[in-house]
């Protein structure tokens, strides 16, 4: 009951941030949507900044659980790479109001973007740039590519996709632009 109750303000903090903007939105406004009283928030997050941090936490924990199977699995490192990529864009782009609050609301404060940066995607980017590494060492990556900027640019290049998605009048499914990012990406490392 109280996991039910702690999600449902998750998802309506999640819907007001996307839809009102953070700095738009207030405990109050998350509460209403919730269905609960503006105290009960207060027992399960400490603020609307937490309940921020917590919605980011919880959705990168699913991510980066889905992403650790994904490289678990055998396989080629370059496949391994697409199928890491085409994740990232799935997850985002089954939940809208999610890819918004990660596309938009994150970049509002650099407070939050170097707290995210360094924890969950810099645990993201290494997982990227290890895949490279196992790449250049079978020899299917060439040798010359730096893999630090190679890893930016692979996030970068999703990152911006992902961004152009949500800012789009006409919707359409996020991971069917993935497909051309990822052979434009993926054939300049190939050796």
């Amino acid at each position: 009951m109280a996991a039910d109750k702690r999600m449902r303000i998750l998802e309506a903090a999640k819907a007001a941030f996307a839809r009102q903007g953070y700095f738009g939105t207030t405990v109050g406004d998350v509460a209403r949507r919730a269905k609960v009283a503006d105290g009960t928030i207060y027992l399960y997050f400490k603020d609307k900044e937490d309940l921020l941090v917590q919605l980011f936490e919880t959705a990168a924990e699913e991510f980066i659980a889905g992403a650790r199977a994904l490289l678990a699995e055998p396989g080629a490192p370059l496949k391994r790479l697409e199928r890491l990529l085409l994740l990232h864009l799935q997850l985002l782009g089954r939940d809208r109001d999610l890819a918004v609050v990660f596309q938009v609301e994150l970049r509002h404060s650099l407070k939050y973007l170097r707290r995210f940066s360094r924890t969950r995607l810099r645990e993201y980017t290494d997982m990227i740039q290890a895949l490279l590494a196992e790449g250049q060492a079978e020899g299917s990556v060439r040798a010359e590519v730096h893999l630090p900027t190679a890893t930016r640019v692979i996030f970068g290049a999703l990152d911006e996709t992902a961004t152009a998605w949500v800012v789009s009048e006409r919707p359409r499914p996020l991971a069917s632009e993935g497909g051309r990012v990822l052979s434009i990406l993926l054939e300049g490392l190939k050796a």
